[in-house]
């Protein structure tokens, strides 16, 4: 990754991790956990984008996010 997509990625994480704060009720200072959950959502991310590109699009972006995201729930 190029400094300048690593250095974005932070400013999500971190936004991303300040607006799960914000949601819980009651709404409480960020976590360690909520910044694990904002990171692996944004890796989430990243990832279907990735198999989505290599693709060259033929794959179903939603159904893609959708298996990323399932991938970190309990089996």
């Amino acid at each position: 990754m190029s400094a300048r997509h690593l250095e974005k990625q932070t400013v999500w994480r971190l936004t991303l991790t300040q607006a799960l704060a914000e949601r819980t009720t009651p709404p409480r200072p960020t976590t360690v956990g909520l910044a694990v959950k904002a990171a692996a959502a944004l890796n989430c991310l990243n990832i279907a984008v990735d198999h989505w590109t290599e693709s060259d699009g033929r794959l179903d972006l939603d159904d893609l996010l959708d298996e990323a995201f399932a991938a970190l729930g309990p089996r």
